[in-house]
């Protein structure tokens, strides 16, 4: 059929006009399936260049020698935060509306992709604008960049003119006679009449002898090694020689020890008519302010003056102060090295520098915070003392000003009296390996000064929100690091001032923790309840009275990474909801957050981590929707048992509390893979839910178990056979490669001889000879039987850390087995005694760091060396009221040790009789006190084993940061200047039996 002209021609206008209209169709379509495509490219693209720029304003915020930043620069590192921000806070909620449900079928996958095309799309749309705002802000990069380069090139300050400056106005420095005699005799130079009597000086003539000044920016270092120097000097006994830390940066390492023999020479002409004769070819060096980047001269300038010399190094990291002291062992004869930690200024000494000697009951009261700001650091009290002296009139009500407004003076470059502690500050804060390490710093602001820092919490907490990410996956190690970097530094200190590698709690300086904390809320970092700001990614309530009737501020709280509240939340908890991105609920201290809260928390689909306060008395079964929780922690809680369904959480790590589990435990409803690494802890049932979880859990390290008794005899018998299957199961799986496994027991509830669970697991080795068993730390906390307890002990060879706690006697056939522990550095014994006292015999205890004897009960003679063993312990803490005199204890066989702990009630006598005996010690080992309890058991959550034992060894881990505040304990006056904290003020330090 022909079709008429007319009809040809509309059907191919027809045709044309489809074509035109589908042809765009198709195109629309697949540029949108192209944008759907490429979000994960984009994405990953946005996140490189942004870390880019991030770390470029970071390099120029942070440069050796650059000024203080411009406003210019600071606007844009808002910039490119807030882009950060909200890269990230996009990102976050878009994987959370199109993922899928873990093991969803390929159908439900392919529909679920088609429901949210619509919101991938839109995605891609953002993150399309969201790269027209990084290339802007990258043109802006290149015009700050070129702004930095002019700025650069203008003189700046220079911190060692700074530094001498200080030293000439503060030259008479106050509290530092007693260090100064110390050091002088522990550099062998005329000690005074006090220090001489007991000191071995017949070794001294002979010898190298450095001593490493090590503290915090600003803590006197250089003031006291500038003490010695001159009083030194001044009685012509050595020639004396002083190198400035930045002569370091110039020279190499002949070039120094060149210099340093200039002056020596330049010394013996210049004194050649000096009344005082010089001793035998001895001289005094002081190098101030030696760095890490300077130890690779160190060895050159050591050797140089092995023979007599006297060398003084001051530093602020720890690593650098052990690495100058430290010899091989061939050379003791020769060689002493002594690590020397500066003290901060008591009370009395703080009021006498920064009141400048007035003491009026007014100014006193008022300046009582300020002082506990300063933290006893000289530096922060000499600035203060020089503001203040700007005043007409001095008064309380000044003090408490200059010490609200502490933050400001740290920051702004008008306050020239803080211009040397600023810089001090600043230095310790720009010279962090990078920015996340910074990020990091600035985080332990959100706690308040008086608080410890317990380092599990905190490292957990960056892990929750990204601070410590490592490229290849070692997050935990990084976070560990991280910390360590900060010990090392001595931006934080222990709580119990016992140099112990098992150290968990720590506070910051006052003033590093004004610094931290200004700096944190100028970058908006972290905010305080009623800011202003109405983007507050980190947020904090602290203590507030009457803090249900504030009204709440207008803040986004949908972009709140971080709640942590302190007293009461208000406002602040009213609606959870709301918090739709929170990665950190940290509400241990919170006191109005109830069981009816937790309805909505179980909603915040982005929650890492979570800590529950003393209201909280149950945990519901939607605890199973928070996906992403990594660490749930609930030993601060009334709540005894946890649903199973806590236990399932696909992503938990870390599981803290004391609870039971449901009486009918189901497996086979939980995910495939369990990521449970610690469970501090479970109390050991009738029931088999532990048993059942024990073979569930296959990647936990760390177990914390308490034995309750049963209240019929089978309910006994069946907790005892379930109890030892599960810690078989838990013990018979290989270590991994970083070789840590602990497991604590916990049994002081039980009738003595009603636990069995370790005599059956000792029986099933046997069984399986020679099949080992595997930990690495071991807490045994009751009575059990004399026989067993050494049986059990010995099935682990590769045991490093080892705490018993028992109300008995501990007998020589118990010793002899922890003797032969070949890998055993750490050992506590908490007892009523031990049978003819702790002997080392030859052979014995060969890798023993760290002894702690915390014993009711002293015979005549508590520790017993024989003749040709040589026992490695670093550190012996004994911990006995009764202890009379030395009772038979020869220190000097134990040739490593460096620390001495005594209880804080021994008598006077016994007390100098050991400060003596440590004078003639070769390595001057620091005698401390501190207080011990041993009346103080376990029974419940809130009540821990006692906080002094625990303190000691840090053997029971407070998985929570205490909410009470440091308090000051008695201060003893040993040689050292023991700081002495009571049972009291240790049980507020760890307060629960958390683990």
């Amino acid at each position: 059929m022909v079709l008429p002209a007319g009809l040809v021609a509309e059907k191919a206008a027809a045709t044309a006009f489809a074509n035109v209209v589908m042809g765009r169709l198709n195109s629309e379509l697949e540029k949108k399936y192209q944008m759907w495509r490429n979000i994960e490219r984009e994405s990953t693209s946005l996140q490189t260049d942004l870390g880019i720029l991030a770390a470029a304003v970071d390099d120029y915020q942070t440069m050796a020698g650059h000024p203080p930043r411009t406003a210019v620069a600071r606007v844009y590192g808002e910039e490119i935060s807030e882009l950060t921000h909200d890269i990230e806070d996009c990102i976050e909620r878009f994987l959370h509306r199109v993922t899928c449900k873990a093991g969803a079928s390929r159908a439900r996958r392919s529909a679920h992709a088609i429901r949210t095309f619509r919101i991938r799309l839109r995605f891609a749309a953002k993150m399309k604008e969201f790269r027209n705002r990084v290339a802007a802000a990258r043109e802006r990069a290149l015009n700050a960049s070129v702004l930095a380069h002019v700025i650069q090139a203008q003189p700046t300050n220079n911190e060692t003119a700074q530094q001498l400056i200080y030293a000439q106005d503060h030259c008479h420095p106050v509290g530092i006679a007693g260090a100064t005699r110390e050091l002088r005799a522990l550099l062998g130079i005329q000690p005074n009449e006090d220090e001489a009597e007991g000191t071995n000086t017949a070794r001294t003539a002979a010898q190298l002898r450095v001593v490493a000044v090590v503290g915090f920016g600003g803590s006197g270092k250089t003031t006291l090694a500038k003490a010695v120097y001159d009083i030194v000097q001044k009685e012509g006994a050595l020639r004396c020689v002083w190198v400035d830390g930045h002569l370091l940066d110039h020279k190499g390492a002949n070039g120094i020890v060149k210099h340093i023999q200039e002056e020596i020479r330049m010394g013996e002409v210049s004194s050649a008519t000096s009344p005082t004769e010089h001793h035998e070819d001895r001289y005094l060096i002081v190098i101030d302010d030696i760095k890490e980047k300077h130890l690779m001269h160190w060895n050159t300038v050591r050797n140089a003056f092995r023979d007599n010399g006297r060398i003084i190094v001051t530093t602020a990291t720890q690593s650098v102060a052990n690495r100058c002291c430290n010899y091989p062992r061939e050379e003791d004869r020769c060689t002493f090295g002594y690590v020397y930690s500066m003290k901060t200024l008591g009370e009395e000494d703080s009021r006498k520098i920064a009141l400048m000697g007035r003491c009026s009951p007014d100014l006193v009261l008022g300046a009582a915070k300020l002082l506990k700001k300063c933290g006893g650091l000289p530096l922060a009290l000499y600035s203060v003392a020089c503001e203040l002296s700007c005043e007409k009139v001095l008064t309380g009500k000044l003090c408490n000003k200059l010490c609200n407004d502490m933050g400001t003076y740290l920051e702004r470059e008008d306050k020239p009296n803080f211009a040397r502690l600023r810089g001090v500050l600043r230095e310790n804060y720009t010279s962090l390996p990078d920015y996340t390490v910074r990020a990091c710093l600035l985080y332990l602001g959100i706690f308040p000064m008086d608080h410890p820092l317990r380092k599990n919490v905190i490292t957990r907490r960056w892990l929750a929100e990204g601070y410590a990410r490592h490229h290849q996956g070692l997050h935990q190690i990084l976070a560990d690091e991280t910390f360590k970097t900060f010990i090392n530094r001595n931006i934080i200190l222990p709580v119990v001032p016992i140099s112990s590698n098992t150290e968990k709690t720590w506070k910051a300086h006052g003033i590093m923790h004004a610094f931290m904390l200004h700096k944190s809320m100028s970058k908006k970092f972290i905010m305080p309840f009623g800011s202003q700001h109405k983007k507050v990614r980190h947020f904090f309530i602290h203590d507030s009275n009457g803090g249900s009737s504030r009204t709440m501020p207008d803040i986004d709280l949908s972009r709140v990474r971080l709640l942590t509240v302190i007293g009461n939340a208000g406002g602040a908890i009213s609606n959870f909801e709301k918090y739709q991105l929170t990665r950190v609920l940290d509400l241990e201290g919170c006191i109005d957050v109830k069981d009816y809260h937790l309805k909505d928390i179980c909603n915040l689909w982005n929650l890492r981590y979570l800590s529950l306060g003393s209201n909280i008395t149950r945990i519901p079964k939607e605890i199973a929707q928070l996906k992403l929780l990594e660490t749930l922690d609930v030993s601060k809680t009334r709540v005894n048992v946890l649903p199973v369904e806590a236990i399932g959480l696909p992503c938990l790590i870390h599981l803290i509390g004391k609870f039971k589990l449901q009486d009918q435990v189901k497996t086979e409803r939980l995910p495939k893979e369990c990521m449970l690494e610690t469970v501090k802890g479970f109390v050991a049932g009738k029931g088999q839910g532990l048993l059942l979880l024990m073979d569930y859990m296959k990647r936990l390290n760390k177990v914390k178990i308490w034995c309750d008794s049963e209240k019929t005899e089978q309910g006994q018998v069946d907790m005892n056979n379930h109890l030892s299957k599960a810690i078989q199961r838990y013990i018979e799986t290989p270590m991994g490669e970083d070789n840590v496994r602990s497991l604590s027991l916990y049994f002081q509830g039980l009738p003595q001889g009603t636990l069995s669970a370790l005599d059956q697991v000792c029986q099933h080795y046997s069984l399986r000879a020679p099949h080992m068993y595997h930990l690495s730390s071991l807490k045994l906390h009751g009575n059990s039987n004399s026989a067993t307890l050494p049986k059990f002990v010995a099935l682990f060879r590769d045991l490093t850390k080892l705490s018993i706690s028992t109300t008995l006697s501990v007998t020589q056939h118990l010793l002899s087995v922890l003797g032969k522990m070949s890998v055993l550095l750490y050992l506590k014994i908490t007892a009523n005694s031990i049978d003819d006292g702790f002997i080392i015999q030859v052979g014995m205890f060969r890798s023993l760091h760290r002894l702690s004897l915390v014993l009711k009960v002293v015979g005549t003679s508590v520790l017993t060396i024989e003749d040709g063993s040589w026992p490695e312990i670093i550190s012996l803490q004994l911990i006995c009221e009764d202890l009379v005199g030395l009772s038979g204890v020869e220190i000097m066989r134990l040739r490593e040790l460096k620390e001495i702990a005594l209880h804080p009630d021994v008598d006077e006598e016994t007390r100098k009789v050991w400060e003596a005996e440590a004078r003639n010690h070769h390595n001057r080992p620091n005698v401390l006190a501190i207080a011990g309890d041993l009346e103080v058991t376990p029974t419940a959550v809130e009540k821990e084993p006692p906080a002094t034992c625990s303190t000691m060894s840090a053997e029971v881990e407070a998985e929570s940061n205490a909410t009470a505040p440091i308090k000051s304990g008695h201060v003893v006056s040993f040689t050292k200047e023991a700081l002495v904290l009571g049972a009291a003020q240790l049980q507020e330090v760890a307060p629960s039996a958390t683990c």
